[in-house]
């Protein structure tokens, strides 16, 4: 079964501007199939997950938290895909730069796993971009 990507389990803990009013419940689906034996409550967990996607999607309340955690359990490379696609719309919408610095990685991590250099390269650009934003972000708050 996945497990939980290392850029998600840094995020737990961090400060969110833009925090879901559900985000507690998306990790508790979270850790239930990180340490769930049974793959019906994997599968349970990871079709509630994918509701409150589903549900929020296009809404106030959708978030690049719960699409990036949804592709990180998500096994078929396509679907995988398609979750960290959204997830980095909205955060690229919202300005969220820790998200598209994770998001684009794994897409890019993905794209490499399929020997398809031209769109890792472009995803590891758009992930490098956003590294050098945080690290602008963080220098300027020191000087501030």
């Amino acid at each position: 079964m996945p497990h939980m990507s290392a850029p998600v389990i840094e995020k737990l803990g961090a400060s969110m501007t833009f925090k879901p009013p559900f985000f507690e419940q998306i990790l508790e689906l979270a850790l239930t199939m990180t340490s769930e034996p049974s793959k019906k409550v994997y599968w349970e967990a990871h079709n509630k997950l994918r509701d409150i996607c589903e549900t929020h999607k296009n809404s106030t309340l959708d978030h690049p938290f719960q699409w990036e955690t949804l592709a990180d359990f998500t096994i078929d490379s396509g679907e995988q895909l398609t979750a960290y696609f959204v997830a980095l719309e909205l955060a690229q919408k919202y300005e969220l730069l820790e998200y598209i610095e994770s998001v684009a990685t794994e897409v890019s991590e993905i794209y490499l796993s399929q020997s398809d250099k031209g769109h890792a390269l472009t995803y590891s650009k758009i992930a490098k971009d956003a590294t050098l934003g945080l690290q602008s972000e963080k220098v300027n708050s020191r000087i501030v």
